[in-house]
């Protein structure tokens, strides 16, 4: 799987799910190669990562991860288009 747009898919995820009012919050922890990794995770304590599997069988260590805000309150362009594809029906 390519690297480098976890960002932006976890940025599309959290606005088409609802974002802070449906109890997501976006994630940022920095992997034990050194690279940033952002992923979701809900109130209820669930981990929403859609890039995962990039890492294959070395699944970074979510306990590290620190709350964090997106660039933008609203999408970007790059995760308005990803949300676009993503409820093209």
């Amino acid at each position: 799987m390519k690297r480098g747009n976890c960002y932006v898919t976890s940025e599309a995820l959290y606005h088409n799910l609802g974002g802070k009012r449906a109890g997501w919050k976006p994630m940022f922890l920095r992997t034990d190669s050194g690279e940033s990794h952002w992923f979701l995770k809900h109130n209820s304590g669930l981990i929403l990562d859609a890039t995962a599997k990039q890492f294959g069988r070395n699944k970074p260590d979510y306990s590290k991860a620190r709350g964090n805000g997106f660039l933008t309150v609203h999408p970007s362009k790059r995760a308005r288009k990803l949300m676009e594809e993503l409820t093209w029906q």
